[in-house]
């Protein structure tokens, strides 16, 4: 009946007068003749009902007592918090692939390739990997000569020439090094300055700066990007003026300029550094207008007027942090990144900039934690003994692996997303959202970690730097502005004018002088529209992934769980937005959990792709199920989050009903892994360094321990006593001595707890154990 009326409701907005009038004529009788409505008293209410709202459709009336009243709330003193909502974008801001997602309807035509990195990637690697037990001095020296900055740089230009997939699994590799310094390269090479010139420099910047990096002649300096600023006033805090000067003894056309004490991170030899400028000319120059927008300048301290001062070495000494000063310096137009066409695009400049590298560094650094987190995991619980019980009879450990492979695996899938489509990527605005998700997962695996490996934790942590990893994160949000929830308000408000079909229109039509009555009418209506179809689909989807829908849509019951998802987001996001721009005071927090919503829709559509993909693989299709299930809840957990935040209780209350009909259908995953599942290595182990041997050898030990179980079941039945690494010499003893056991079983059995003790030591006592 709901799902009737709520039809109704939308037709009136989509259909002709003529026709609607004809429509509701006959919906009475209709009703009563399918005995939807079975007394008279009801048919008549029914009647009186349609005939009030089809007054509605006369434009006249609905504009004098519903458009104009309404417009006069969006103008008082204390709604106006719209007219801070600005669109900057013609369309750069948002991918079709987030504005799907965003609105509600997510496309599932993309697929996952299975592609490899390129030889040239792979034998760069192998190259730099061979000198990893240098100092960290020498090895960044090493590195920078091998033209560590260079790796997204033209090879006309001296670079490597690799692309955003190659650059991401030279990062993968360098993390298992040092994630810290694979942190700080990948940062160098994708939003820096050098990606920058790279992706928007005229032909006179790329020759000057661009060999000079490939060649470790220049570097750069590291500062803290002006992207959210940007997107919250639409300008930059630094003011210019173009002038017209003496330079280089012939009159030059430039920008005069001051700024103090910009923080960055560098190394002695960095001079590199760009600044968004927001750009005026009051004796028109170069254009007729006052204010031209902003630009992104480059400028070097070895020729421009610039004050640099040290600070201290951080980063373990990979860095120092400097204090870079001008006042009243003038610069060329020349120094604008892109040359004059450039002008009024350095918002543009910086976000795609900021957005594409985000989706290369932070997944890939992330990727050798989750890997030996997990597999250290998987593997020791195989073969650690607690309270003389092996971990793996404890369900909870069980639960906790199958976790732990659930985010590796999202992770594995959102990094294969990000890099789709080479230099016009699915996802935009997602990347920047998914860095801080990434940092947080793997810090959570570290934990995870620490769980079930108890002592050994520390020294696994601290040999094979994991424990480095808080640094990293440490590092982005520094150069992103210390907080990365805060920085979702500015970001999450331009995405939704960018990608709601409606708001743009309507906040553009309500900045004119004269407000056309009628268009803000038909907008209106088309929005409430929009909701409502919103509101039909979330229903209907609801309908198909009940236990009775499932019957009937077997074959979609992914694909509609999404779906379902994806429409209460769009609703949910859609309706905060409208109190937020029309209430100044706001609880902002919800902002947070749309975008944690928002990330687990693109985890979703990117796990379902590979697990389409995967029909006859049993062991990794129970992985993808997992992460997907896990997937759901967090998606509805974030949801209802969101709208606990957004309103107040009642209207909350009337919200969720309208979401979740028949109460939350998706909870955490409550089956516990299979203990004969063994995860497949992926291409991220392969590389020849410690950690890659330590889990071999962990693995090695479990499986012998595995193709032994029943020789420790029959010692252990024979002596009463649990086989453990402190015991085993003596049980294994005792049972050959017996004839419980034959000589070849018994060297098996201590050949397997050998291995174990072994590890046990050197956990303990370090590698010099071997020696």
């Amino acid at each position: 009946m709901t799902l009737f009326f709520i039809l109704i409701i939308h037709l009136y907005y989509r259909l002709p007068f003529w026709m609607l009038s004809i429509f509701w004529f006959f919906t009475p009788f209709i009703c009563y003749k399918l005995k939807l409505i079975t007394n008279t008293q009801g048919i008549i209410t029914l009647f009186l009902i349609l005939n009030i709202i089809i007054i509605g459709n006369f434009s006249h009336l609905r504009r004098l007592f519903f458009t104009l009243p309404f417009l006069r709330v969006f103008n008082s003193k204390d709604r106006i918090n719209w007219q801070r909502f600005k669109n900057i974008d013609d369309g750069w801001l948002v991918t079709d692939f987030e504005k799907a997602i965003y609105n509600g309807q997510p496309d599932f035509s993309y697929q996952i390739p299975e592609s490899k990195p390129s030889e040239d990637a792979q034998n760069f690697l192998n190259s730099i990997g061979q000198k990893s037990d240098m100092d960290p001095e020498r090895y960044r020296h090493f590195l920078s000569e091998h033209g560590i900055s260079a790796l997204a740089i033209k090879k006309k230009y001296a670079g490597h020439g690799f692309n955003r997939r190659d650059v991401a699994h030279i990062i993968n590799g360098i993390s298992q090094y040092n994630p810290l310094l694979a942190a700080l390269i990948g940062i160098i090479n994708t939003e820096s300055v050098i990606s920058l010139i790279s992706r928007y420099g005229t032909k006179e910047q790329c020759d000057h700066y661009l060999p000079a990096f490939a060649k470790g002649h220049k570097q750069p300096f590291l500062n803290t990007t002006f992207l959210y600023e940007l997107l919250e006033n639409g300008r930059s805090s630094i003011e210019g003026r173009v002038e017209t000067e003496l330079h280089k003894a012939q009159d030059t056309v430039g920008i005069r300029l001051s700024f103090t004490d910009i923080i960055m991170l560098g190394t002695a030899r960095s001079s590199v550094f760009y600044l968004a400028v927001n750009l005026s000319d009051f004796t028109n120059e170069i254009s007729n207008h006052t204010r031209l927008g902003t630009v992104l300048c480059l400028f070097d301290s070895e020729h421009d007027d610039i004050k640099v001062i040290p600070g201290n070495e951080v980063y373990k000494g990979l860095f120092k942090y400097y204090r870079c000063s001008a006042k009243d310096i003038f610069i060329p137009l020349s120094q604008i990144i892109g040359g004059n066409a450039a002008i009024n695009q350095g918002i543009k400049q910086l976000y795609v900039n900021q957005a594409q590298g985000a989706g290369i560094w932070p997944a890939a650094v992330s990727r050798y934690i989750q890997d030996s987190a997990s597999y250290f995991s998987w593997y020791f619980a195989h073969i650690k003994k607690q309270n003389s019980r092996p971990l793996m009879d404890y369900r909870l450990v069980r639960k906790q692996l199958n976790r732990q492979f659930s985010y590796r695996q999202r992770l594995i899938n959102v990094q294969q997303t990000a890099l789709i489509n080479g230099q016009k990527p699915l996802m935009s605005y997602s990347n920047i959202l998914f860095k801080n998700s990434l940092f947080d997962d793997s810090l959570q695996q570290l934990n995870w970690l620490r769980t079930i490996l108890g002592s050994h934790a520390h020294q696994i942590k601290s040999e094979h730097k994991l424990n480095q990893y808080f640094r990293v994160k440490h590092l982005s949000m520094e150069l992103d502005g210390h907080s990365h929830e805060i920085n979702q308000l500015p970001l999450m408000k331009k995405v939704a004018l960018s990608a709601h079909p409606w708001y743009k229109l309507e906040i553009a039509e309500l900045e004119k002088s004269q407000i056309d009555s009628k268009k803000v009418d038909k907008l209106l209506f088309k929005h409430m529209a929009y909701i409502l179809h919103n509101v039909t689909k979330i229903w209907v989807y609801s309908v198909r992934t009940s236990w009775l829908g499932r019957f009937f849509w077997r074959k979609s019951k992914h694909k509609n769980r999404i779906r379902r998802l994806s429409s209460s987001y769009a609703l949910v996001a859609d309706l905060a937005l409208i109190k937020w721009s029309l209430r100044k005071d706001n609880n902002t927090e919800f902002t947070a959990f749309l975008a944690e919503c928002n990330q687990h829709l693109i985890t979703q559509v990117a796990v379902l792709s590979e697990y389409r993909q995967h029909k006859n693989h049993d062991m990794r299709r129970f992985v993808l199920k997992q992460s997907l299930r896990d997937s759901y809840y967090l998606c509805q957990k974030a949801l209802n989050q969101s709208i606990n935040s957004a309103f107040n209780h009642y209207p909350s209350l009337f919200l969720k009903v309208l979401i979740f009909p028949f109460g939350k259908p998706f909870h955490p995953a409550g089956f516990a892994t299979d203990e004969m599942l063994e995860p497949l290595p992926e291409n991220g182990l392969q590389h020849p360094i410690q950690a890659t041997r330590s889990i071999t050898r962990v693995a090695d030990a479990s499986h012998q321990l595995l193709a032994a179980k029943n020789i420790e079941t029959a010692v252990t039945n024979a002596t009463g006593l649990t086989v453990t690494s402190k015991n085993y010499q003596v049980l294994i003893d005792r049972s050959l001595a017996a004839g419980i056991i034959s000589v070849e079983q018994a060297e098996q059995l201590r050949a397997a707890y050998d291995a174990i003790h072994d590890l046990e030591i050197i956990n303990h006592f370090g590698t010099h154990y071997d020696q």
